[in-house]
């Protein structure tokens, strides 16, 4: 960290706690108070309330609670609005050195005469709508009562319906967010605030799928920054607001309980009954409100499996606009089996002008994938493997964040503590590989042009005879991220005039995280060979189901073979998969060998090589300053202005080495260290203007970073001369950087809901992407490690696949529309009806460089590239959503449509590859019940059956990939009180 910055905080830290605790027994004049639903008493978050002909006001928090600050001693008229309720005024007094509290209860808006009820549906949406309103920021918010009206499977759901979001999912289930188009490691994840530590083990990307929604209070997905907030943001900020005891009825507790089964239609591997969820919480407040307690656990199982299929293509240089040949075709079939449980333990205290928070969230989750694979090698010949891959991943995270919030004279200080952490383990993944040599696949197939991949898969022999051992691997890796934290934000009022308002904020974060990833491998290779007797033989004798070639070489895929295993209707029939591998044998074997390994010997052993290879640790350190103004003019205009200073400094260790051709016991390497310095300044300014009681303008140009991923940033250099290829990572890059511009017009009132237009761009540059080229014999001397002689006599070197900042400027923009209502002054029954609908539409152009080419008039070597969108950018995406509430009965009918997703890259046009159309349609139901809090539910999930495919740009357009996982029945109970 900055010595320069570290005393400044300091000071700063000081000279504040130095005041707070000298501060005078003086109160500044405020108004402070609660709004809440005047029949039912629930607090309205999000609610406005402004004192009239100044621009003095505030917005509610999730208790209904506001405060309004030095506010000069006079006579006024305070105004509390709330989207989907009237509005309420009241005349109050303010006299110099008092707090005056001022309650509103506002009334639901309904038809005269008529009850007015507000089901929790509407209830949800009014929430979601009037704290999207509050924020300064452009926020889409789901709401506490959103996401408790009905059960989403897990926190990355609860936020794919929202405009300018996709997601990624496995087996069905979402588990990482793209914002506006951009790859889910440009977004930062936090939990109370608290920068989640990332789970991937090359990039910064977070696991959603780990946190459930029903430990949650809310979730908000900013897309502008202000300087207040990290920078290292991109897309946007996807934060998760942990649940803490409810003010009502304090001295009382609180149980929550949820149970449910599930049904998944696919696969048979394990039980499709075998799914289930359950969760309880408990909450209560004690010593007259001041403290409260918060407790929840959940424990889950759900079945994730999913028919696939991926195929890989090479362009017709003579015609890379239309033409293509197969490389390979892969099919897989995977029984994935997911277990988790989390926990969230939130313990606050409320200060008479502030609180003090410790929140904990933990979570730890396995899965357990079989994976049949068919592979088809077309590239390599007229070769078919049958491949068995079984993973056991377990991932664990923990959150925690001690915050400290006090009014002290003229300052609102905010102090906070944070720790977070994240492992990946996969103890002793293998997969066993055994190939059919002699596949019967037609020439005609192999070498042909614009070949559809179903041809290749229906033509192959599938000779469970002629299909022999070939590889067998075991892999254990171990990835882990500790990252602490501490923060110090302190604001005060500067009012010039009732018609003139601000505050001035200003602050720092200091960060320091540990980064480490290691793999370990043993396998072996070629036991279709004789050199592959020893281990053979060994196994025959140890296994007396073991079935060996005639002279004992080698183990017949026959011995295997599972005759109880079906697969039934591989993806919809379009594909064939036969002979499925039996893991348990299959895992007898495996640790047969793991525990019988041959030293130095080149069929089965430890590999030096590739255990080492990818292997890096280090350290990062943030660091961040910013000043930032909120300058209100009158009721109608408010401006932040304000610069944020943030520094990185990273440090990584990573060997460099050479592969030799036996890597069991051939790798010379030697460990190197690369030490990064980056600093920025970050200007940002927010506009918004209200110029009536039903529509505002928010305009914003922000400044955000994205730094390199941890694989690409390690001083990982792997020389290969037996491939001929090297490695060599961007130890040296810089942050990508983005300049944002955004627009957004809002129309509001009690019939209308919430009607959005928005329109945004983003300048990037630096993006990082690998980079693959042919050097000169004079550029290989800087692509070898400096310990090592590059060899003599060469023309042109070795492959060198490079991490690089593409030279050429981003533009990625878009348009977000959202309309959120509810129909309460329809008549009837049809007030129950609430609707949500948005449609986002994003272009990008990114330019990358290709090797060079030759220019045919001057015979010059020049740079040239090519143009393709960012990966993942949606071109349209529509999400509708159809809710109905009567009495105790609720229906929510949604779809997700999305006509095209960018999957692929490439040089060459005919092999990039975006998704086909898409169209998903869930039904999710609720009837509660007799017994007060007690409600019984039903989610039916993709009940269309829609797959997840990806095509290429050939004229027939056939897959690149494709992903079925059938539907989803959930039924459920749940308790409240």
């Amino acid at each position: 960290m900055n010595r320069a910055l570290l005393r400044l905080l300091t000071s700063i830290s000081i000279l504040v706690f130095s005041i707070c605790g000298a501060a005078s027994a003086s109160v500044s004049p405020s108004v402070q108070g609660t709004v809440k639903d005047a029949q039912t008493g629930e607090p309205l978050p999000g609610a406005s309330v402004l004192l009239l002909g100044t621009s003095l006001g505030g917005s509610t928090d999730l208790n209904g609670k506001y405060t309004i600050k030095n506010v000069p001693p006079g006579k006024y008229t305070a105004r509390a609005t709330y989207i989907g309720y009237k509005s309420s005024t009241a005349d109050i007094e303010v006299k110099e050195g008092t707090i005056l509290t001022q309650d509103f209860s506002l009334e639901a808006v309904g038809i005269q005469g008529q009850a007015v009820i507000v089901t929790a549906q509407a209830s949800g949406q009014n929430q979601a709508i009037n704290q999207q309103l509050s924020s300064m920021q452009i926020t889409n918010v789901v709401s506490a009562a959103r996401i408790q009206e009905l059960p989403d499977a897990n926190a990355a759901e609860s936020v794919a319906r929202l405009p300018g979001i996709s997601v990624l999912r496995t087996g069905g289930e979402a588990d990482k967010v793209v914002i506006r188009g951009l790859d889910p490691k440009y977004n930062e994840v936090t939990i109370n605030g608290v920068q989640m530590a990332g789970s991937d083990a090359s990039d910064r990307s977070v696991d959603l799928s780990m946190i459930s929604s029903n430990m949650l209070e809310g979730i908000d997905v900013t897309k502008t920054v202000t300087p207040d907030m990290d920078a290292n943001v991109i897309g946007g900020v996807v934060n998760y607001d942990l649940r803490e005891a409810s003010m009502e009825n304090p001295g009382v507790p609180k149980f929550s309980l949820l149970a449910q089964g599930a049904y998944n239609g696919l696969s048979d591997a394990y039980n499709k009954f075998n799914n289930y969820k359950y969760a309880a919480s408990i909450e209560n407040r004690f010593f007259n409100s001041r403290f409260g307690v918060f407790a929840q656990a959940s424990l889950e199982r759900r079945n994730l499996s999913d028919n696939e299929l991926n195929a890989g293509y090479f362009a017709n240089l003579q015609d890379p606009v239309n033409s293509y040949s197969v490389q390979n075709v892969q099919i897989d079939d995977i029984a994935r089996d997911r277990l988790r449980g989390n926990g969230v333990v939130a313990l606050d205290y409320k200060l008479p002008d502030g609180r003090i928070l410790l929140s904990n969230f933990f979570s730890s989750g396995s899965t357990k994938t079989d994976d049949r694979q068919q592979f088809y090698n077309i590239a390599a010949g007229d070769v078919q493997d049958f491949n068995a891959i079984r993973t056991n991943g377990t991932l664990n995270t923990v959150t925690n964040l001690l915050s400290y919030e006090q009014q002290a004279w003229i300052f609102n200080v905010k102090a906070g503590l944070s720790h977070s952490y994240s492992e990946t383990r996969d103890p002793a993944d293998w997969t066993v590989s055994f190939i059919n040599g002699s596949a019967g696949i037609p020439s005609s197939l192999r070498l042909g042009t614009n070949v559809d991949p179903k041809d290749i898969v229906k033509s192959a022999n599938n000779n469970v005879n002629t299909s022999l051992l070939y590889t067998v691997q075991t892999q254990y890796t171990f990835t882990r991220e500790r990252d602490f934290g501490g923060s110090l934000d302190l604001d005060t009022h500067l009012n010039l005039s009732d018609e003139i308002t601000s505050v001035i904020k200003f602050g720092g974060k200091y960060q320091h995280q540990t980064r480490s990833y290691n793999t370990d491998f043993i396998d072996g290779e070629s036991f279709t060979y004789a050199s592959g007797a020893g281990i053979i033989k060994e196994l025959a004798h140890a296994f007396p189901w073991v079935q060996t070639s005639a002279d004992s070489t080698t183990i017949l895929m026959a011995s295997v073979s599972d005759p109880n295993f079906s697969y039934g209707k591989f993806l919809g029939g379009d594909y064939t998969m036969v002979h499925p591998l039996d893991f348990s044998r299959l895992q007898s074997m495996v640790d047969y060998m793991n525990a019988h390994q041959i030293n130095q010997n080149i069929n089965y052993n430890y590999d030096i090589g590739n255990s080492g290879q990818s292997d890096y640790s280090g350290q990062e350190d943030i660091s961040a300053a910013y000043v930032m103004a909120t300058v209100h003019i009158g009721p109608m205009v408010t401006i932040i202005p304000g610069v944020r200073y943030q520094q990185l400094r990273t440090d990584y260790l990573a060997l460099q080495g050479e592969r030799g051709p036996n890597p069991y016991s051939q790798y010379v390497a030697q460990t190197d260290t690369a030490i990064t310095y980056h600093h920025y300044w970050l200007p940002d300014v927010l506009v918004r203007i209200k110029p009536t009681d039903w529509f505002d303008v928010r305009l914003a140009y922000t400044n955000t970073l994205s730094y390199p991923d941890y694989a690409s940033l390690a001083p990982i250099v792997v020389v290969n001369l037996t491939a001929n290829q090297i490695q060599w990572n961007g130890f040296e890059l810089n942050p990508m950087r983005s300049t944002n511009y955004d627009a957004y017009f809002s129309f509001y009132d009690n019939t209308i809901g919430l009607f959005t237009v928005g329109a945004f761009l983003k300048q990037i540059t630096d993006l990082i992407y690998q980079y693959t080229f042919t050097p000169t014999a004079a550029e290989l001397v800087n692509y070898w490690p400096q310990w090592m002689t590059p060899p003599t006599g060469l023309r042109k070197g070795p492959t060198v696949a490079e991490y690089i900042n593409n030279p050429y400027k981003i533009n990625d923009y878009g348009m977000e529309l959202d309309w959120q209502t509810h129909f309460w002054y329809l008549p009837g029954p049809l007030t129950g009806l609430v609707l949500n609908v948005n449609y986002t539409h994003i272009f990008s152009k990114a330019q990358y460089l290709v090797p060079l080419v030759t220019n045919q008039r001057t015979g010059e070597s020049v740079p040239s590239g090519y143009y393709d969108p960012l990966l993942y950018q949606p071109d349209n995406i529509v999400n509708l959503t159809i809710g109905y509430d009567y009495r105790g009965f609720s229906v929510r009918v949604s779809s997700i449509y999305s006509a095209k997703i960018f999957t692929t890259p490439s040089q060459y046009p005919v092999i990039r590859a975006s998704t086909s159309a898409y169209n998903r349609w869930d039904v999710a139901l609720k009837q509660e019940l007799p017994v007060q809090g007690l409600a019984v539910y039903c989610n039916l999930n993709n009940i269309n059956g829609a797959n997840d495919i990806s095509v290429i740009s050939s004229p027939n357009a056939v897959p690149r990939s494709e992903q079925s996982y059938d539907f989803m029945v959930e039924l459920g109970l749940r308790y409240q009180l």
